[in-house]
């Protein structure tokens, strides 16, 4: 990815995903089946993991470059499996919700009807 361009779009490489997979199969952009770039109800890994290392990396001061990949290394060594299978859990009930809704952003069903946090 370079200045913010998906990989997945190039002709080159659309061809090749249909190939193997067939069009209607990809979910993407440029392809029958859109997916909305950067959505929080579809993304809740990157969501869960980046907000959790910018809570515990940044607890302190980071004195250079090297501490802050300490840090980050560190703190990724220790998410246990328990929470990784909360993460993954929790993924398939905004999955499941997500299909309720339609493919809509289901933030208003998350607050009505189950937590939105991962343990």
């Amino acid at each position: 990815m370079q200045d913010g361009a998906p990989p997945h779009i190039a002709t080159p490489v659309k061809q090749l995903l249909n190939l193997h997979f067939g069009n209607d199969r990809i979910i993407s952009r440029y392809f029958p089946k859109a997916w909305p770039p950067r959505s929080p109800d579809q993304n809740p890994f990157n969501i869960w993991l980046w907000g959790y290392l910018r809570d515990v990396v940044y607890r302190g001061p980071i004195a250079n470059l090297a501490e802050l990949k300490s840090r980050i290394t560190q703190h990724i060594h220790n998410i246990t499996t328990e929470t990784l299978r909360s993460v993954v859990e929790h993924a398939v009930l905004r999955f499941q919700l997500i299909g309720e809704n339609g493919g809509q952003h289901i933030e208003h069903s998350l607050s009505k009807s189950k937590p939105n946090t991962f343990s």
